[in-house]
């Protein structure tokens, strides 16, 4: 085991360096983007200052102290945390306490204590975390520049934009000059004169005609215009300037009836997404890493992500949700009260609380803010947040707690069977939800030694699935037991456990058709290997769980509802659909209809529509499959496909079930610097194949690549039934290797591939036949 002691420590940080030389007029700048917990900052041996707080930037001129030449050092001495508690230490029957007494040094990585979804970090990631580097400027800088946008709605055909920026004069003595800037196409100017070492807020008012508005995902595109800010003195000389991206968008809240609901340019917005807790445990994520993640979100018809307790300080993730229309709720860093002490210095909370808000506020992916997880913050802090985010962030709702008056939290958190979550659909926003959610044997072997994987023990508690606790493993393990006969090794109990992730994680989701207000998994991405409460896992593999909420989660979406055995059509952002067809059709464990049904409807957005009620002959088998297709005309909107028990939860002869022959035809293109691969599967036998995966890996070494985007896996087939999958590997990293599709299944026997396949240019994408032949590469 790793000493806790040994980096219960404080840390220096040194480094030598060659300083630009700083022109008459000119200041040189120090930056710090993010330390925890404290530091103190020196300069060739002459001390700065200090940085109080985790997620505190600093700022530092450093312009006389500078040598010009490679002989300057800085020296960093990073403070350790007052309160760093105690190691948490799981096992294969219980969690450890989460949190602790570190809660009294917030803003920190409070989580880095040990939580049921993570181990104790040892060192609670003390360091330096973020970016540390100069930048020049002239005599005035450009401070805390502010967007905000409003329509004139229900018109968005125009668009009311308010710049607004602090200038700073660092001189003895008045400057006066001109702030320029541009906010996409349309640009302005303003002339300002600044006193001696005055700070002067400059404004600027646009009118944008014909907008291109910031959408959710699955609303519309998140359009970003490019702004650019910059003072020039007399004269045309730059001093400052800056650039960021902006959206044009306005939300509106209201909380009347005591539950929470959001609307976006005029449009009801919907939430669905989950719970980030730490990016990673080290925090070793960077751009790359928060786009897979975040696209991921948006692959799966996600539109919010929560940072929980606000333990994700990179601007990378602010910018991925800008550019995925992920919409961002916001936590401050306060957990719930059993889970950590109130923070011992307010004064040093509000004041990061403030410089944080200060540096997210431009984004337009930022639509909710929250004092506390599960509970309220004290009245200080509370209040104190109002007034800051009433000055600083106008327009964007707070709420105290996460979890109660016009929201609702608290779980369940461990795997239940479909109906329950259909009868304890919440009537408000619901900010936690989860389920354990097991990992691909690819992913097993980088978590485990062989003689740890099989039978479960202490090191699948060590990776979070515990017996006891929130996450309940207990209840996955009899799900598996009870509804699909239990396995004898780890490979059969993997395979069995795709079908619970797929089930549970898909009626959470679904059950929302009752009241669409709105449900944040618990959790949606993973810290560490894990095997709770995620949707893909630490390695970037997207389980079956993932796509049973990417299917649940569609804009417009057919379903099964158990509890009444309708067929829903539920429209959370499809707009208003006005010619569908719904069909549902009941069939056996063989793959033969047994009763079918049609239906025509319109359905209105923010609605649930139930076209259909099933009726189940005599004569099915002890398992027997819904499949349903929505369409407008051929277009096929959504499909979804169940499996049933005449006893409720028994599918254990799905285990009776014989191999099945599936063929797969790939073709494989280049597209820029990723590859985009078909593959188009046909079930040749005369039984169903289930749980169909695709994986991409490399040609030679059989590797996997991740992250791979698929359009649908985990899959059923029915005999003679045919289904194409898209995968996009855009800047994944294939080594050199060109990529291909593995075909596996639970039930998947042979699987037929083309004798050869090669990649295809633009120029070999003339003609590929279907099925009965290879694809034809011209």
């Amino acid at each position: 085991m790793l000493s806790d002691s040994f980096f219960y420590a404080d840390f220096w940080y040194r480094n030598e360096f060659v300083a630009p030389r700083a022109a008459a007029g000119q200041h040189i700048w120090l930056n710090f983007d993010g330390i925890n917990w404290k530091a103190e900052v020196f300069l060739n041996g002459k001390k700065l200052g200090r940085i109080d707080g985790g997620f505190l930037r600093g700022r530092f001129d450093v312009t006389r102290l500078l040598h010009a030449g490679p002989k300057n050092a800085l020296a960093v001495r990073i403070e350790k945390n007052a309160t760093p508690g105690s190691v948490k230490e799981k096992t294969f029957e219980n969690p450890d306490k989460n949190g602790g007494a570190l809660g009294a040094d917030n803003p920190t990585y409070h989580a880095s204590i040990g939580w049921d979804w993570i181990p104790t970090i040892r060192g609670r990631d003390t360091g330096i975390w973020s970016k540390v580097y100069l930048d020049v400027s002239g005599p005035v800088t450009l401070e805390s520049p502010l967007v905000t946008t409003s329509l004139p709605l229900p018109d968005t055909s125009r668009a009311d934009v308010s710049i607004r920026v602090s200038l700073r004069n660092h001189e003895s003595r008045p400057i006066q000059g001109v702030l320029r800037g541009h906010f996409g196409e349309t640009a302005f100017e303003t002339p300002v004169s600044i006193d001696a070492g005055a700070e002067k807020t400059a404004s600027a008012a646009l009118h944008i005609q014909n907008p291109k508005l910031w959408w959710p995902a699955g609303y519309g595109d998140p359009n970003l215009y490019p702004v650019e800010l910059k003072f020039e003195t007399t004269g045309g000389k730059l001093s400052d300037s800056t650039q960021f991206n902006a959206g044009i968008r306005q939300f509106a809240y209201s909380e009347e009836g005591g539950a929470l609901k959001i609307w976006i340019n005029g449009r009801r917005f919907i939430p669905r997404g989950g719970n980030w807790g730490f990016p990673e445990s080290m925090l070793r994520y960077r751009a790359r890493e928060y786009d897979a993640a975040v696209r991921y979100h948006r692959d799966m018809n996600f539109n919010m992500i929560r940072d929980w307790v606000g333990q994700i300080g990179d601007d990378e993730f602010y910018q991925a949700c800008d550019r995925y229309g992920i919409v961002v709720w916001q936590d401050f860093w306060l957990a719930n009260p059993w889970d950590g002490p109130d923070p011992a210095d307010v004064g040093m909370f509000l004041g990061v609380a403030k410089d944080y808000i200060r540096r997210i506020r431009n984004h337009p992916s930022v639509g909710l803010y929250c004092g506390r997880n599960e509970g309220y913050p004290p009245k200080p802090v509370d209040d104190g947040i109002r007034t800051a985010l009433a000055e600083l962030h106008p327009g964007i709702h707070y709420i105290s707690s996460s979890a109660d008056d016009a929201v609702s939290g608290h779980g369940p958190y461990q795997a239940m069977p479909t109906k329950v979550y259909f009868q304890r659909a919440p009537a408000r926003f619901h900010s936690e939800m989860g389920m354990p959610n097991i990992v691909s044997m690819d992913s097993l072997k980088l978590m485990l030694p062989e003689t740890a994987r099989w039978p479960q023990g202490r090191m699948w508690g060590l990776h979070d699935f515990c017996l006891n606790g929130a996450q309940g493993g207990t209840s996955f393990l009899e799900r598996i037991r009870n509804s699909y006969g239990g396995a004898e090794t780890v490979e059969q109990w993997l395979e069995l456990a795709q079908f619970v992730n797929y089930e549970g994680y898909r009626a959470m989701f679904e059950a929302q058709s009752r009241n669409r207000m709105g449900l944040l998994i618990w959790m949606s991405h993973p810290a560490w290997p894990s095997l709770v409460w995620q949707t893909y896992d630490y390695y970037l593999e997207p389980t079956a769980a993932y796509f049973g909420a990417k299917k649940a989660s569609e804009p417009l979406h057919i379903q099964w509802n158990p509890l009444d055995e309708s067929i829903e059509v539920v429209n959370y952002s499809g707009g208003d659909a006005r010619g569908l067809s719904a069909h549902v059709a009941v069939l056996n464990i063989d793959g033969s209809t047994q009763w079918e049904q049609t239906a025509s409807l319109d359905s209105q957005e923010d609605s649930t529509a139930s076209p259909i009620k099933v009726q189940y002959p005599t004569g099915l088998t002890p398992v027997h499959f819904l499949r349903m297709e929505l369409k407008r005309g051929n277009q096929v909107i959504s499909q979804n496909f169940y499996w049933r028990g005449l006893q409720e939860g028994d599918y254990r002869t799905i285990r009776d079930l014989p191999k099945a022959t599936l063929q797969a035809n790939q073709l494989v293109e280049r597209r820029g610097d990723g590859w985009h691969l078909t593959t188009e599967l046909y079930n040749s036998s005369k039984t169903p194949a289930l749980m169909v995966k695709i994986k991409a890996v490399r040609d030679q070494s059989g590797d996997r690549i991740l992250p791979a985007f698929y359009s649908d896996n985990y899959i059923a087939l029915m005999p003679g039934e045919r289904r194409t999958i898209w995968t996009d590997l855009q800047h994944a990293d294939t080594r050199g290797e060109q990529p291909r599709i593995v075909v596996s299944g639970f039930n998947a026997g042979e699987v037929i591939l083309p004798a050869a396949f090669r990649a295809a240019t633009a120029r070999d994408l003339v003609a590929h036949a279907l099925f009965g032949a290879a694809f034809t590469l011209l």
